[in-house]
């Protein structure tokens, strides 16, 4: 079976914004009063640091983008899909899913297409309907890909991630054991354990985002 020479993938039409959480969602996780806004413009910062690293660690986007994918040197794939960068592919209200393919400059046929957004894929078909070969040098994708709304497990990881990077802030990272007699016994655990710190995702996080990490070979 052939391969793809390369590909290139660019965003076309940016989301305002990459946070998956809001600044009102942290503050009912933190307990912070609603009407409190002295630390929005922090909370917004850690908002988008963690949702960064979410996105970065799943290797996927989750807001609603729109993208091109631009791929070179595929020949002879019948019958098996080209899968887009980003995925779930978007559908519109009638459940067309948002996207159109060009093979050197021409426009393809939209229902000689058959798509499964989930996955990302789509597979090029012939007048019989019957799956057909990508050969062209150049193959252009445009489609509108990522989650709305962003799933609550997700908002649910970034959320426990933001809670301990929140309480971590001004805390001595070497501090492992510290004892105040009658007052105050504190233990961090530190290096200890995977995730429990305020720079590491915690291990709760990480189970929830596994189906959504994007395995790439």
């Amino acid at each position: 079976m052939s391969r793809w020479g390369y590909r290139f993938t660019r965003v076309v039409t940016p989301a305002p914004s990459l946070a998956l959480v809001s600044v009102d969602q942290a503050k009912a996780a933190l307990g912070i009063d609603p009407a409190d806004t002295s630390n929005d413009a922090t909370l917004a910062a850690q908002i988008d640091a963690v949702s960064a690293a979410i996105n970065n660690w799943c290797d996927r986007i989750f807001v609603v983008q729109t993208y091109r994918d631009q791929l070179r040197g595929a020949c002879g794939w019948t019958g098996e899909p080209l899968v887009v960068r980003q995925y779930p592919i978007v559908v519109d209200d009638g459940g067309v899913p948002l996207v159109s393919v060009a093979e050197d400059g021409g426009a393809l046929d939209p229902t000689l297409l058959e798509v499964f957004p989930e996955q990302g894929a789509v597979y090029r078909l012939d007048a019989s309907m019957v799956p057909s070969a990508w050969g062209a040098a150049l193959v252009v994708v445009d489609y509108t890909s990522g989650f709305d709304p962003i799933p609550s497990d997700v908002q649910a990881a970034c959320l426990e991630w933001l809670t301990l990077r929140w309480h971590a802030v001004g805390r001595d990272p070497a501090l492992r054991s510290e004892t105040i007699p009658d007052l105050i016994t504190q233990v961090y655990a530190g290096d200890a354990g995977a995730g429990t710190s305020g720079g590491a995702m915690p291990a709760g996080a990480q189970d929830m985002l596994y189906p959504y990490k994007i395995w790439t070979v």
